[in-house]
């Protein structure tokens, strides 16, 4: 099979799939034939939370800021889009979400974050199940861990690093320890693993968001869970908690001596750290299932480091961390745990800040640049055009399916704002421009005295290293500004960045190959006057003929009959006429 069906055969599949399987769920699955919009566009609701102080001490900015920065990893975690999170009043935190909200979420910015470490008693694959092991009820794959456990200290030689510290951070606060030992047994002991907790183990997949965001530990502080990774790469299964987060003083981020990467140093109060220490004591010396603790955010494991070193009032974490991941998870520490409570001060419904008549009137403009872009190219390629408008249709197509899936997608819940239709916007001008470079490298091609087929190909070679060039440019923008912007300018960035990808995938999979099948018929490929591609027209006085060789124009020709001999030359013989004919076929071929 040719390339070119191979390559239009793909791009219908992929256009069947995007706009198929959007038919499909919005038919099966209840979801909206069209993009959800952004606060700008559809309103929403605004809730205003007060901050209150457990302790009755102060509440400062970093906190406040860290509790903003909390709430909007649990809101984005739901895949809530296009949400807007801010300190108000040093106090109050303002979350505009699109749409209603829902009482997952609701419950989600009133939850006050948890931090807490606890014993890792095993470590395995994050959709690990009794099948795995043989068994029907998790038992055989349990006692495998335990196997492993024994024999090899859990699999976590790769985890970060914890070892000990005993300066500063000791005081005589109280609160923040809890017992080392359970139901008459250690924290770390294997023997907390009860039936509920092997039948846990077998039955959640930490692979799916959704299981992720629900799963909750915190609410058994003294016995053992299952808990997983944020990425949902692991699952762990984690004995009591020895000591929460309200128990260190200090965490900070700084480079490791001798070393390109960074560490992070903790430090505990003097209740807080002898916990810790009985614990990384008797992981040290080998009493636990594993030699790893975990530290637990948002019943979230955010790191398990290996105990290097028993530690008491404060311990040091290294591995390969940058400075952006070291100072994360120092934040993680010293904030993860805010002594804060948040009531609902006020909830109240909020109208679109631009409206539907925005949008409106951002289609309109849209809509006249398309049809301006449609028009000039039927006047610069005549019926060639027909190749511009349906690539400039398809584009269209896919953009509006892709945008709209992850729309309806919970993981995702992307909202249109007026940014990203203007983005959409600007793509057109983009895709034009590629087709553009391609009809004029052919163009150029047939000037040059190439036949319209050859043209094609060798007009090909040439503009596809320009338009790669042109739309890695494009990319590479809306990257970089997608990733240091906020608000509705990631918006912008992302409907531009998505729209240069599609570019690519149109131009490559469907213009190209559309154009290559024209050529082969009469009406493009023997250069009719109105199909764009007429050498005469392109100034080449030949004519409308498809070949592969140069055209001569017929100066050209006289030009070589004259260097034969001229009009004045003896009358050729039939012969030697014969003769002659044939060579200058032959050239022409």
């Amino acid at each position: 099979m040719p390339v070119r069906r191979i390559a239009l055969s793909a791009f219908a599949v992929l256009l069947i799939l995007v706009c198929g399987g959007l038919g499909l769920a919005v038919a099966t699955q209840g979801w909206q034939a069209q993009p959800k919009y952004a606060l700008d566009l559809e309103g929403g609701t605004q809730v205003i939370l007060k901050a209150r102080s457990n302790t009755g001490e102060p509440i400062s900015s970093e906190q406040m800021n860290q509790a903003r920065n909390i709430i909007a990893q649990r809101v984005n975690a739901m895949g809530v889009a296009e949400t807007e999170i801010s300190v108000q009043g040093g106090t109050n935190i303002m979350v505009s979400v699109p749409g209603s909200i829902d009482q997952k979420t609701s419950d989600a910015l009133r939850r006050t974050a948890t931090l807490a470490f606890r014993p890792v008693l095993i470590q395995g694959a994050p959709n690990a199940t009794a099948s795995d092991g043989g068994g029907s009820d998790g038992t055989s794959e349990i006692d495998q861990a335990k196997a492993q456990a024994a024999s090899d200290g859990g699999g976590a030689q790769a985890a970060p690093k914890a070892t000990g510290s005993d300066a500063g951070g000791a005081s005589d606060a109280g609160g923040g320890a809890s017992p080392t030992v359970v139901n008459g047994k250690p924290a770390w002991s294997l023997e907390q693993i009860t039936p509920e907790v092997e039948k846990q183990w077998t039955s959640l997949d930490c692979t799916d968001a959704e299981v992720r965001r629900n799963h909750d530990v915190n609410s058994a502080p003294k016995s053992a869970v299952v808990a997983c990774a944020p990425d949902g790469s692991a699952k762990y299964i984690l004995g009591p908690e020895t000591a929460d987060g309200t128990s260190i003083t200090d965490a900070k981020a700084a480079p490791q001596e001798n070393s390109t990467y960074y560490q992070v140093s903790m430090n505990f109060d003097k209740a807080g750290g002898k916990a810790f220490g009985d614990m990384t004591t008797a992981l040290f010396n080998g009493e636990g299932a594993t030699g790893q603790f975990a530290i637990v955010l948002d019943s979230l494991v955010i790191s398990a480091p290996q105990v290097q070193a028993p530690t008491y009032g404060g311990a040091s974490i290294t591995g390969n961390f940058s400075a952006d991941s070291a100072q994360e998870l120092a934040d993680q520490l010293k904030f993860g745990a805010l002594p804060l409570e948040f009531t609902v001060e006020s909830e109240q419904e909020i109208s679109a800040t631009l409206g539907g008549d925005q949008l409106q009137k951002g289609l309109i403009a849209g809509l006249i640049g398309l049809v301006l872009v449609v028009v000039y190219a039927f006047f610069q390629y005549r019926v060639l055009a027909i190749v511009t408008t349906l690539s400039l249709l398809t584009m269209g197509m896919l953009a509006y399916g892709i945008i709209t899936i992850m729309s309806n997608m919970s993981e995702i819940g992307f909202r249109l704002s007026l940014a990203g239709v203007a983005g959409l916007i600007v793509s057109i001008a983009f895709t034009a421009d590629s087709f553009i470079v391609y009809f004029e490298r052919v163009r150029d091609e047939i000037r040059d005295g190439r036949g319209i087929r050859a043209a094609v190909d060798h007009g090909w070679d040439r503009a596809k290293r320009t338009i790669l060039a042109s739309d890695a440019v494009n990319l590479i923008a809306a990257v970089v500004l997608y990733l240091v912007s906020a608000g509705s300018v990631r918006g912008f960035a992302f409907t531009l960045g998505l729209t240069t990808v599609l570019d690519l995938v149109v131009v490559f999979l469907f213009t190209h190959p559309i154009l290559q099948t024209l050529v082969r018929t009469n009406f493009f490929g023997k250069g009719h006057p109105m199909s764009g591609l007429d050498p005469a027209q392109l100034g080449r006085n030949v004519p409308a003929y498809a070949g592969r060789g140069r055209f001569r124009s017929p100066d050209e020709r006289k030009g070589r009959r004259s260097r034969r001999g001229g009009d004045d030359a003896p009358t050729e013989t039939l012969a030697e006429r014969k003769v002659r004919l044939e060579r200058e076929m032959e050239d022409d071929a």
